[in-house]
């Protein structure tokens, strides 16, 4: 059952890249605009999940310091988000999916050591790393090609993955007696108020856009991303933060395969050997966890 929601957390990275491909055509000049919308779809769908399992009493009869670790995390994701989307607007979909990726793992990594004190077996380990070097083999030629580097880019994927995998952390902890459902509920609220607040403090008020193609981009892009987000749930449900997020952030190599079909975007054997690479990192770890 266990590998089960291993791959929940795989088909999470494959929504989340299909996500970008979508964002990267979304005609969307301020930052906070699409993370916005998507936290409202968000909300309108868990509504509709929890009133249809008739969870609400669930929901409203928390622990109060659960519900103070999913405030955290859905606050720093949601900044991750606008540093996410600054970042896929300024570089190239690979470069930012790479420095995203990398970030939250390590983070991961080092919280779930050091804090939680797990320890994995060297298979894990060997593992993980194949995964981070799969991931920046696969983006080799992204990064080669990338002449023109975008310093507002490199920074808001850095940041997008530090804080997304501090955020792994607190949603961690919350879970282990609330429920994947109060999480994401929470997790839209926050966003919906914060991403509100700051869109007026920075003056970056939100657009609205009357095209019918555009708003069935956000509406496909949105619900795309509670979908992911509901599985990445279900997997830090049950295995550590640190693999969730290693599963979780293979999304580069959805992304490369969908950025060539989609974007035309130029694919390269060294991306299919990377690809290949992330396979067998996520196959040991499988076999040395079952």
């Amino acid at each position: 059952m266990e590998s089960f929601f291993q791959f929940a957390a795989l088909i999470s990275a494959i929504s989340w890249s299909t996500s970008g491909v979508i964002l990267k055509k979304i005609n969307f000049s301020r930052y906070f605009s699409f993370p916005f919308y998507e936290a409202v779809i968000s909300l309108i769908i868990m509504g509709i999940i929890i009133t249809f399992m008739e969870n609400w009493t669930v929901i409203f009869n928390e622990n109060s310091n659960d519900l103070l670790m999913f405030t955290i995390a859905a606050s720093l994701s949601c900044i991750g988000t606008v540093f996410y989307v600054i970042s896929i607007k300024n570089n190239p979909m690979g470069v930012t999916f790479t420095l995203c990726a990398v970030s939250t793992i390590l983070i991961s990594l080092i919280l779930d050591f050091t804090i939680n004190n797990i320890n994995y077996s060297l298979l894990v380990f060997v593992g993980a790393s194949i995964v981070l070097i799969s991931i920046f083999v696969i983006n080799f030629e992204s990064f080669r090609e990338y002449k023109d580097k975008n310093i507002l880019g490199i920074l808001g994927g850095v940041f997008a993955g530090s804080l997304w995998g501090v955020a792994v952390f607190f949603n961690d902890k919350a879970l282990i007696q609330s429920s994947i459902l109060t999480g994401a509920i929470v997790r839209a609220v926050v966003s919906i108020i914060l991403l509100g607040i700051l869109s007026e403090i920075l003056k970056q008020r939100l657009e609205i856009n009357t095209n019918k193609k555009e708003i069935s981009k956000v509406l496909i892009a949105g619900t795309l991303i509670t979908f992911a987000s509901l599985l990445w749930f279900l997997s830090l449900d049950t295995i550590t933060g640190s693999l969730t997020t290693i599963f979780g952030n293979t999304a580069p190599v959805f992304a490369i395969i969908l950025g060539f079909f989609f974007l035309n975007e130029k694919i390269h054997k060294s991306e299919i050997f990377g690809i290949f690479l992330a396979f067998i990192g996520i196959a040991i770890i499988i076999l040395a966890k079952s």
